[in-house]
C-alpha cells in the first residue's frame, strides 16, 4: 500500500511527466504549490516508489519517469471513470445532431471531435453491416434507363447503388416492383438479401410475372455489401506531434499497423465488450502498440450496443482528460437520435 505522501508524489510525477515529457526529479517536485516536502523526502520517496516497479530512471538521467505499472496504478486509482458534464455533453451532443441522418457521417463526425478535442489518433468501428436488417428499398429514376437503388437499414445505414436498364422504365412497373420487395424483404438481414430476392424472383417466374424478373435481377446485384464493418479512423497523424515518435523506428511500426484496415478491423472486433477501458503499453499485445495507450469503449446509438470507439496516444497520454473526453463522447452519441 502506498502512503498518502508517496500517492501525492507519483501523481505529481506522472502529472508533471504528462505535461512535459521529461524526467521529473525532486527538485522539480519540491517547487510544486501541491507538494510540501523537502527534497531530501521526496528523493526518499522517490526511491522507494522506484522499488515497487512504479517509477524508473531512464539512463543516467537524474530524474524519474512512470513505469506501465505506474501508469497502470494511476489509471485504476487516480483517474476518475464516471465524470459527466452536463454542459459539455449538451454542447458535444449538439455538434453530432447535425450529422445524425445517417449512422455512418454521424460516427465518423464522432471520431473526428474526439481526435480534436485530445489530440490523439481516434478509430471508430461501425456494426457489421450484414446483421443490419432491411428497412426499405427505394429507386430514384435519373433518366429513362438508369436509376439508384437505395437501401435503408433498421440502423440508418444507407447502400446505394447506380442501375442501368437496356430499355425505358416504366413508372407504374418501378412503382409495383419496389412496392413488392418492399413488402416482402422488409426486416431481411442485408447478408442475406440477394438469397432472399432470389427466392421471390424463382416464385414470380412460377406465377407467369416476368415483367418483374428483368428488374429483380438488375436490383439483385447492387445488394452486396463490400465491407462487412465500417471503420472510421480521426486525426491520424496527431502521432506525428507526439515527442515519443519522433523517429522512424517508432512511428514506422504504428503507421503499417494502423494502415492495414483489415487488421485494424479484426483487433477492434477482438475487443470485450465493456464501457471505458484502458489498455497500457505491453498489455496491448501487439508490437506497434507497445509504446501506445488505448482507450476504448462501446458505443450505442438509439438505444442499441452499435460499435467501438478507441482513442490511441502514447503511453505518457493525458489519461484524465482523454478518460473524461471518451465519456463525454459515448454519452453525447447515446443521446443522440438518429433521424427516421
Amino acid at each position: 500500500m502506498l502512503t498518502e505522501r508517496q500517492l501525492l508524489i507519483l501523481r505529481a510525477i506522472i502529472d508533471d511527466y504528462i505535461q512535459t515529457a521529461q524526467p521529473v526529479g525532486s527538485r522539480t517536485l519540491s517547487k510544486r504549490d501541491d507538494l510540501s516536502f523537502s527534497s531530501a523526502t521526496i528523493r526518499n520517496d522517490m526511491a522507494d516508489l522506484e522499488d515497487m516497479g512504479l517509477i524508473e530512471k531512464p539512463h543516467t538521467s537524474a530524474g524519474r519517469i512512470p513505469s506501465e505499472i505506474g501508469y497502470r496504478y494511476y489509471v485504476d486509482h487516480l483517474v476518475e471513470t464516471k465524470i459527466i458534464d452536463e454542459r459539455e455533453t449538451y454542447r458535444l451532443g449538439e455538434r453530432l445532431r447535425a450529422s445524425a441522418q445517417e449512422s455512418e457521417v454521424l460516427i465518423r463526425q464522432a471520431a473526428d471531435l474526439l481526435s480534436d478535442l485530445t489530440n490523439y489518433t481516434t478509430v471508430a468501428l461501425g456494426p457489421n453491416s450484414q446483421m443490419n436488417r432491411l428497412a426499405r428499398i427505394d429507386l430514384m429514376p435519373l433518366d429513362e434507363r438508369r436509376g439508384v437503388v437505395l437501401i435503408v437499414t433498421d440502423q440508418a445505414h444507407v447502400e446505394h447503388r447506380t442501375v442501368v436498364f437496356d430499355s425505358p422504365m416504366a413508372p407504374d412497373l418501378v412503382e409495383q416492383t419496389i412496392r413488392f420487395l418492399n413488402d416482402r424483404l422488409k426486416g431481411t438481414p442485408l447478408g442475406q438479401l440477394k438469397f432472399r430476392i432470389g427466392e421471390e424472383v424463382a416464385k414470380l417466374r412460377l406465377a407467369h410475372q416476368e415483367q418483374f424478373e428483368f428488374m429483380m435481377q438488375l436490383i439483385q446485384s447492387t445488394f452486396e455489401v463490400q465491407h462487412p464493418a465500417s471503420l472510421y479512423l480521426g486525426g491520424k497523424k496527431n502521432i506525428f506531434n507526439q515527442p515519443e515518435f519522433q523517429t522512424l523506428d517508432t512511428l514506422r511500426p504504428f503507421l503499417e499497423w494502423i494502415d492495414e484496415q483489415e487488421r485494424l478491423t479484426d483487433w477492434l472486433e477482438s475487443l470485450p465488450n465493456r464501457e471505458i477501458y484502458v489498455s497500457i503499453g505491453s498489455e496491448n499485445g501487439i508490437v506497434a502498440l507497445q509504446n501506445c495507450s488505448v482507450i476504448t469503449s462501446d458505443y450505442t446509438l438509439d438505444g442499441k450496443t452499435f460499435g467501438t470507439i478507441a482513442m490511441i496516444g502514447p503511453t505518457r497520454m493525458d489519461y484524465r482528460h482523454g478518460v473524461q473526453m471518451m465519456g463525454q463522447i459515448i454519452e453525447a452519441l447515446r443521446r443522440t437520435k438518429l433521424e427516421e
